[in-house]
């Protein structure tokens, strides 16, 4: 009886961990479009910026992401999980720009580890690390 008693409490444990870890909750303002504001380690005024401004548009239902890094178009896919989010498989077409972020742009989202929403703002981090920070466009 005690065996049983044990097993049932092991069944049951692990039937509210699995069930608890699988309710993941994303913040829905993620699902938007959002324009770049803040670049670290890049040379980027957003009031100054010539050309297009960079910018990500977030699908969740599909987990992907698309945009514009200023000079190419882009999609990939995005993985969100609670505060954790990554960008991969990002593809741009191949127009030539002077004078663009791009390559800064592409290499912060490709770090970026989890996320916060504040004032409308989508801020991107690696670990505690600020690297992006985008502006709700609607």
């Amino acid at each position: 009886m005690k065996n049983l008693n044990i097993i049932m409490f092991a069944v049951i444990t692990i039937l509210l961990v699995s069930c608890s870890s699988s309710n993941k909750v994303v913040d829905p303002l993620i699902n938007d479009i959002w324009t770049l504001e803040f670049l670290k380690d890049a040379n980027y005024n957003p009031q100054t910026q010539t050309g297009e401004r960079p910018d990500i548009e977030i699908h969740l239902k599909d987990n992907k992401v698309t945009g514009n890094t200023g000079c190419n178009a882009m999609n990939g896919i995005v993985t969100i999980e609670e505060d954790q989010i990554t960008f991969s498989d990002i593809v741009t077409t191949k127009k030539f720009c002077t004078e663009s972020i791009e390559q800064e742009f592409l290499i912060a989202l490709g770090m970026v580890n989890n996320y916060k929403i504040e004032k409308m703002e989508l801020h991107l981090y690696q670990d505690d690390e600020e690297l992006m920070i985008f502006q709700k466009v609607d």
